[in-house]
């Protein structure tokens, strides 16, 4: 008796996680390997979604009626600053606001060049023949083989529909992201212009850089742990090893955040040592010349 009903649990869960990742599972592959529109059934650019068109425009219109309030802060500015470097006469801020113009009105551009680079990336990557053979996602071994006790492959299989749920979720929540970052792009150029909000398009620029190429890090794990699937060997092994792959892919985001914000505290310390270099050489400088 205590047989049939753990046969009936088994086959029940077994239904239920392959329905599951029949459903998640190809929705998973088709947009883990390009960015594109997915409110459309046929794939094209994602600037070209009238929605995104729509916003982009109003906050273009807004970008342009700011451009007369950041002038006149900055021109206001520049008559109190006093400061051995100018940061608000015509003469640095004007290549700036040239800049940040050029950078809104063809923001949508420039974001769909980033994109279609990440797509060229991804697509290099993933169809590039290597001798491991033809790529493949490793958990699929685990969804599709019996590999041990019956509890050990629900157990197995659960973890890899939950982390493909997660991963899904993911990827909705990057493409939600992508489209409010090309939205807002013309008034994170504005930004540029003045020093008090400069940081505010650097951060922009940061978020919009990791949320596009956080799909060609996934893929290039993928692509290299598809090398080393079949030299696991025991099939528990392999079951276990697409896991483990599966759980790095979710971290890819998160270790890319992470080393981003290393590398804006090194280039903070960096420009504070050499304003400190500065400070200290014309110090010397002016005590020489008193003497």
């Amino acid at each position: 008796m205590l047989e049939i009903f753990s046969g009936l649990v088994t086959g029940f869960f077994n239904k239920l996680i392959n329905d599951v990742r029949d459903s998640i599972g190809s929705s998973v592959e088709a947009y883990l390997l390009s960015t594109h529109d997915i409110s459309t059934l046929t794939a094209r650019p994602l600037t070209e979604e009238p929605s995104l068109q729509a916003m982009f425009q109003l906050t273009l219109a807004m970008a342009d009626l700011l451009l007369l309030l950041i002038f006149t802060w900055a021109f206001l500015r520049s008559q109190w600053e006093h400061s051995f470097r100018a940061h608000y006469t015509l003469k640095v801020v004007l290549p700036r606001a040239m800049a940040a113009i050029a950078m809104a009105h063809f923001a949508l551009l420039f974001g769909q060049m980033a994109i279609d680079l990440n797509n060229a990336l991804v697509h290099a990557v993933w169809t590039q023949p290597l001798p491991g053979g033809p790529p493949r996602l490793p958990w699929t071994f685990a969804l599709t083989n019996g590999f041990g006790l019956p509890l050990f492959e629900i157990v197995i299989r659960l973890a890899i529909v939950v982390m493909l749920v997660i991963v899904a979720f993911t990827y909705v929540v990057r493409f939600a992201l992508l489209v409010v970052l090309l939205a807002v792009a013309p008034l994170a150029s504005m930004c540029m212009i003045l020093p008090e909000t400069k940081r505010y398009a650097q951060s922009w620029l940061r978020l919009f850089l990791l949320t596009v190429f956080m799909q060609f890090g996934q893929v290039l794990v993928l692509r290299f742990a598809s090398l080393f699937a079949d030299q696991v060997g025991a099939r528990p092994l392999e079951a276990l090893y697409g896991v483990a792959v599966l759980y790095l892919l979710i971290k890819v985001p998160g270790l890319m955040n992470a080393s981003s914000h290393v590398e804006l505290k090194a280039q903070h310390l960096a420009e504070g040592l050499a304003k400190r270099a500065i400070k200290g050489a014309m110090g010397t400088a002016t005590r020489a010349s008193s003497a």
